[in-house]
């Protein structure tokens, strides 16, 4: 049987609206961010470190790609457009971070994900009449 944490992904997921879905990703990107950086602050010298450092950054590059591939340019325009090439430079810009183990192109991957998270937060208030309730949200309001 799964793990509590499993099931309760499994069941956010599959009853969320397309928005939140987003919102999850980029959720997913950021605290892989969030990870890469504090390896890479702790020394790469480690081996550890420096493996954790290469898995999160590859996660928010596939990340970053669905959600590119996700983008529907016919009912988005010029957004879509928009955000397609927001994304080539952000996955441009973690496998620079990758490569030279810059800490601050990876704050500045992790500021836009948060803006772009936060204007998709306020898509689905104004699509959807709310915010759905996640484990963060749930954690900051208590």
């Amino acid at each position: 049987m799964n793990n509590p944490a499993e099931v309760y992904l499994q069941n956010l997921v599959e009853n969320s609206n397309p928005i939140r879905l987003v919102i999850l990703l980029y959720d997913k990107a950021i605290a892989c961010l969030e990870e890469a950086i504090e390896a890479t602050e702790k020394g790469l010298e480690e081996l550890e470190n420096l493996k954790t450092k290469a898995e999160n950054l590859s996660k928010v590059v596939d990340i970053l790609t669905v959600l590119k591939a996700s983008l529907d340019k016919e009912k988005g325009k010029e957004i879509a457009e928009n955000l397609d090439q927001i994304y080539d430079v952000l996955i441009s810009e973690v496998i620079r971070a990758n490569m030279t183990n810059d800490v601050e192109i990876m704050k500045g991957v992790k500021d836009i994900l948060s803006e772009l998270r936060s204007a998709w937060e306020d898509a689905e208030k104004n699509v959807f009449g709310k915010e759905e309730v996640t484990a963060e949200a749930q954690g900051e309001n208590s």
